[in-house]
């Protein structure tokens, strides 16, 4: 097409497949842009020859794969060019630290890290070049547990002229905060407070304080709950400080302290309503004359606001408060996913699953989101696409009812989802099912029981589970049709297997099925 290729095209498609995961492709691009011309006879090969651009990419694949051992390789190539740059740098970091080779990152730190000046005078924080490298680390080290670590490479930094920045910062005040390190996370953010960093910057810096406060400090005890309640109010007091300082909160922020309220004993949903609208109003700009303005909203918190309304719906879940849930999520005016799917599990956790199947028949329709002209005119107009977590929370539910017509429905439901909306279960929903239909034994334990049980099994054998734990489950499946009247497998190849997998399962001699009866066809009606 008399499009000539030139480097710029080729390292925009080998970063696209980078991008696209697929990193062995874009390094079967690389080795090609790598061999020598004159093998290829092409006029124009010259002109697609590596640059440090080309190999930093292909550094960013390894590094978002975690192949330390083929960038470092790689890297003593680009050096070997004269090609290392500080973004080389920082993506061998990043590719160490996600392989958790903390001190070979600490290495290339140490080695690679660049010479730089600035000029202050104008006042303006101007971040290092291996910033980002720095703070993977820090970061590395925060979420491995290793938080002194982090602390002392935020030390070795400064002293090697790499100022920490709001996102070093956030990293390592969201760890010092979740590990209840309280007082040291504060002291961090009066650092970052010197930084002379514009106001919003700081707000993820705060939210990672108060989401670390929140997160695991929580349990249904006594003591776990006065801790919990003491974290809330730590983060109610951070939420006031926020607005003293004019920094401003924002859907995040809200969001977190609701879900903190939501988890109180009993939950704070009141109090949780009362805040949105009291930031609401606060927080709404101000005309010229000083009036708030009704028509604009504060920088998306208020109850319509979707993230926001689903911590409220969960909060109402806890609660026991359905209809508040309901119309909380009828606020919401394009309601995703994750807000449905907060919602129906809102619904079981009050033992209200028919308005959950309620809600689900009325959202989740595949003739409505595969329509060729979608239209939102109204409430009955909308169509979420639901995903595995969906049908999680529905199927669970409809097991634990231990009835024929639940258990019929939920493998409809688990048919629809796989044939409807081509959705596959993973390995939670595989277990859910299983634990509960193999829960009360063989007893009462039928021809459709068994069904259910072998497909779901039979899917399971294509997730990844850790050690053998699939094997744990067919042998308890196994153990499960052993002692059942129905005999349904016999004509299933699956299940066939399944059954002969140990021929010396005490079990079997038991009940004398090692070996084959003849009086049945292995795999079915049918001749041959």
């Amino acid at each position: 097409n008399s499009v000539v290729p030139d480097i710029v095209m080729a390292n925009t498609v080998v970063d696209a497949y980078v991008n696209c995961g697929d990193v062995d492709k874009a390094r079967e691009i690389f080795q090609i842009m790598t061999e020598e011309s004159d093998a290829k006879g092409d006029a124009y090969w010259p002109l697609l020859r590596p640059n440090s651009r080309t190999f930093n990419t292909i550094l960013k694949g390894m590094a978002e794969i975690g192949d330390v051992n083929e960038a470092m390789e790689l890297s003593k190539i680009v050096e070997s060019k004269g090609l290392w740059d500080h973004v080389t740098t920082n993506t061998l970091v990043k590719a160490a630290v996600t392989a958790e080779e903390f001190e070979m990152a600490e290495d290339i730190l140490s080695m690679h890290t660049a010479s730089f000046s600035v000029d202050t005078a104008n006042g303006r924080h101007v971040n290092h070049p291996n910033i980002e490298a720095y703070t993977e680390l820090v970061n590395g080290y925060a979420k491995a547990g290793h938080l002194d670590k982090g602390l002392g490479m935020m030390q070795l930094m400064r002293k090697r002229g790499v100022e920490p920045n709001e996102y070093t910062y956030t990293c390592i005040v969201g760890a010092l905060a979740r590990s209840n390190k309280v007082r040291q996370a504060k002291k961090m953010i009066e650092y970052a407070l010197n930084l002379n960093l514009p106001r919003k910057k700081l707000t993820p810096i705060y939210n990672a304080f108060i989401s670390g406060l929140l997160s695991d400090n929580w349990s249904d005890n006594v003591e776990g709950q006065a801790s919990h309640a003491a974290s809330v109010i730590d983060a109610l007091s951070m939420l006031q400080e926020m607005q003293d300082l004019n920094i401003r909160p924002n859907v995040v922020t809200v969001s977190v302290v609701i879900d903190g309220l939501g988890r109180c004993n009993p939950p704070r949903c009141n109090d949780a309503k009362d805040l949105v609208q009291h930031l609401e109003f606060t927080l709404r700009p101000k005309s010229g004359t000083g009036y708030t303005r009704p028509d604009v909203n504060a920088r998306g918190i208020s109850l319509s606001n979707r993230k926001i309304a689903t911590a409220l719906i969960r909060a109402y879940g806890r609660g026991n408060d359905v209809e508040s849930a309901m119309k909380a999520f009828r606020r919401i005016s394009v309601p995703d996913v994750v807000a449905l799917n907060t919602l129906i599990d809102a619904c079981c956790r009050c033992d209200q699953l028919k308005i959950a199947l309620e809600v689900f028949g009325k959202y989740v329709s595949f003739e409505r989101w595969n329509s060729d002209i979608p239209t939102i005119d109204s409430a009955d107009d909308i169509a979420i696409k639901p995903d595995v977590v969906t049908y999680t929370t529905l199927i669970s539910s409809l097991l634990q009812l231990k009835s024929k017509a639940a258990t019929k429905r939920a493998i409809k439901m688990y048919r629809d989802m796989k044939q409807t909306w081509m959705i596959y279960p993973d390995t939670f929903l595989v277990d859910t099912i299983l634990s509960a239909m193999i829960s009360s034994g063989p007893i009462g334990f039928n021809d459709d029981d068994v069904r259910f049980t072998l497909t779901v099994l039979r899917d399971g054998e294509f997730l990844e589970w850790e050690g053998r734990q699939y094997e744990r489950r067919k042998r308890a499946v196994r153990a499960i049709l052993v002692g059942c009247s129905s005999e349904v497998w016999k004509n299933d190849e699956f299940a066939y297997g399944l059954m002969n997998e140990d021929a010396e399962d005490p079990l079997f001699k038991k009940k004398g099925w090692n070996e084959i009866d003849s009086g049945f066809r292995l795999w079915g009606s049918g001749d041959g």
